[in-house]
This record gives C-alpha cells, sequence and structure tokens, in this order.
C-alpha cells in the first residue's frame, strides 16, 4: 500500500491520537509491537499502523486474518492509571468511535455494535477490537489494537459472516482517510472516559447495540446462556437475564443472537 501521511494528517482535527505515528508496510502484530515499544511514543493516542499482519490477533487468544492492503489495522496506546477499575469501556470506545463515522458518511448503512467490541454494517462482521495491558510505574499502559475490513475480507471471522466498507457501504474512503476519521471521533469519547463519564459512554454504545429486551446467547468454553439483553452495567459488563429471571453479568464470552 502506498501509504501517504499528508493525508492522513489533512484529514485529522485530534489534540493528540495520531500526532505520534509509525507505519509498517507488513508487521507480525501491531498489538505486539507496541506492547513492547510503547516507549517509543511521549503521547498518549501514539498509534501504530500496518499494511499486513502476518500474525494479528484477535479475542480469546484466535488470530485476525487480513487482505494485504485491504484492511485498516492500527494500535494505538493509552495510558491510564492503573488504580483504574473501568477497563472494560477502553475496548469499547473505537467500535462506537467507527459506527459513528460511518453513519456520519452513509445514513443509511446498517451499522450496529455486538458486545463486546465488534461492528457490524449489515448484519456482517466489519471490525473487531483487541486491547491488551503491560504496566509502567505508576501507569497502565492500554494498547487497543482495531482490524477494519475496508476494500477485503475474508469470508468469515471466527464463524460470522464478514464484509468490507467498500461493499457494504456508500461511503468508500482511502485508509488514510477512515484511519483519521476514527481517530477524530475516538479521542473525545476517550476524554469521557477520563472525566468518568461513563453514562455518556453507555449511551453511546446503546444507540448502536441491540434492542432491550433482544434474545441473547452468550457462548465460551464453560457454558452457553440464553435471555434478554438489559444493557450494559457500570464496567461496560454485557446484563443477561436468563430464562429463570436471574440477571447475570457477562464479561467475556461470544455474544450471538438466540
Amino acid at each position: 500500500m502506498s501509504w501517504d501521511e499528508k493525508q492522513l494528517h489533512w484529514h485529522l482535527a485530534t489534540r493528540r491520537f495520531g500526532r505520534q505515528i509509525k507505519y509498517f508496510d507488513e508487521i507480525d502484530s501491531t498489538n505486539r509491537w507496541l506492547l513492547q515499544n510503547h516507549s517509543e511514543f511521549t503521547l498518549t493516542g501514539g498509534v501504530v499502523v500496518a499494511g499486513h499482519q502476518t500474525i494479528g490477533k484477535g479475542r480469546n487468544s484466535r488470530s485476525w486474518s487480513d487482505t494485504p492492503n485491504g484492511s485498516v489495522l492500527c494500535s494505538l496506546m493509552l495510558k491510564v492509571k492503573n488504580e483504574s477499575t473501568m477497563r472494560g469501556f477502553l475496548s469499547i470506545l473505537p467500535a462506537v468511535a467507527l459506527a459513528r463515522v460511518i453513519r456520519k458518511h452513509d445514513s443509511s448503512a446498517e451499522v450496529s455494535l455486538k458486545w463486546p467490541n465488534d461492528v457490524l454494517l449489515s448484519h456482517k462482521k466489519l471490525a473487531g477490537v483487541l486491547a491488551e495491558t503491560t504496566s509502567s510505574g505508576e501507569w497502565d499502559i492500554i494498547v487497543v489494537g482495531v482490524g477494519i475490513n475496508l476494500t477485503a475480507a475474508p469470508a468469515a471471522e471466527f464463524g460470522w459472516p464478514a464484509t468490507s466498507l467498500h461493499d457494504a457501504s456508500a461511503w468508500k474512503p482511502a485508509h488514510e482517510v477512515l484511519l483519521a476519521e476514527l481517530l477524530n471521533e475516538w479521542e473525545p469519547l476517550f476524554d469521557l472516559y477520563q472525566d468518568r463519564e461513563f453514562e455518556a459512554i453507555r449511551s453511546a454504545w446503546t444507540e448502536f447495540g441491540p434492542r432491550r429486551g433482544a434474545r441473547v446467547k452468550r457462548v465460551d468454553a464453560a457454558q452457553e446462556i440464553v435471555g434478554e439483553f438489559e444493557g450494559l452495567g457500570d464496567a461496560g459488563q454485557l446484563l443477561l437475564r436468563d430464562g429463570t429471571g436471574v440477571l447475570r453479568e457477562i464479561y467475556s464470552g461470544d455474544i450471538l443472537p438466540a
């Protein structure tokens, strides 16, 4: 891919996010590189971008596949005090940001969010997010990786049908434009997190999430729970009311329609 950093900065309207950036034509994993080399960035919001990842990471130790130069693949560094107990919100911020960006440029796009941090377009997977943590003194370094299928998509992502932005939307931006627009929406959401405006973040996610009362099931290696979606909890966990009426707090696992 011909990377045009000038085009990125032309569209960038942030204070910090994306102001320090490093690009690789190919890398094993942008998350892995940033976790090991975060000290190269002095600002929260430093970004690593790749045209292709050879060992991309997904949630639950899965891999993330991409077609070379067909996706926006990036990892962003956040510095937060390590006593924070609200980390669950950090991985949903870029999903909300991307949903907002798509809706802004294509008001007819069927964009939705699947807990915890997947973005769906026309009920197919468009993007995923993976947050990983390392410590540095009194700070935790949160590396948030984002993979967005821009011009190409695999046949499926972890059993879920996949799509690309160019295939499923009238908005067909360049890589640099999409990344800039994502960062422009992501930074103010992170400001809300820093200001502890968690209710505003929950409300933003709920705008694109399933309707309250929708039948969903949570699947992981241990068990399957079927119930009704009841929103997000105080720390970003999913609330699911099971068949016996008990309200379950879900912190991990895959959520699928029931």
